[in-house]
């Protein structure tokens, strides 16, 4: 016999993944909260893997540290933010990406991806960090590190 876990996020159905381990809250407010927070890393893994920019930006803050390659490093706006993502989308192309492990606190979640891409006929691997800040019962991106 087989069975199947699935867990159901507000309206949308993910298979049960090893890269979040699902914990019990005391309260049922705690449980949303940390629900949101793997819907929003669902979300922004989404983004990474159809190179669409505007599965992320709903969760720009309104100013991001980035380090993309160490070509793009510092702080910037949504929408200097968007146009840096999105100029990486374009210029290493996707063929998967999949969240490897993460850590979640009261105020702060961390979650680390392999991006695989293909160049010149070579499949190759960036490693992607991001580092959620939880504000106003939001989930927000506070950083992104691809090297």
């Amino acid at each position: 016999m087989v069975l199947f876990v699935i867990v159901l996020y507000s309206n949308r159905v993910f298979a049960q993944d090893n890269w979040w381990k699902d914990k019990k809250y005391k309260s049922e407010e705690k449980q949303k909260k940390f629900n949101d927070c793997k819907l929003a890393f669902v979300n922004i893994a989404d983004g990474l893997m159809y190179s669409n920019v505007t599965y992320v930006s709903p969760y720009f803050q309104s100013e991001i540290y980035l380090n993309m390659l160490n070509n793009e490093k510092g702080y910037y706006n949504r929408e200097q933010s968007a146009y840096i993502i999105e100029n990486f989308l374009s210029s290493y192309p996707v063929s998967s990406f999949k969240w490897k492990n993460s850590s979640r606190s009261e105020r702060y979640a961390f979650a680390l991806g392999k991006y695989k891409y293909k160049k010149s006929g070579f499949i190759n691997t960036f490693t992607i960090s991001v580092s959620l800040k939880y504000v106003n019962d939001l989930w927000l991106i506070d950083q992104v590190i691809v090297n």
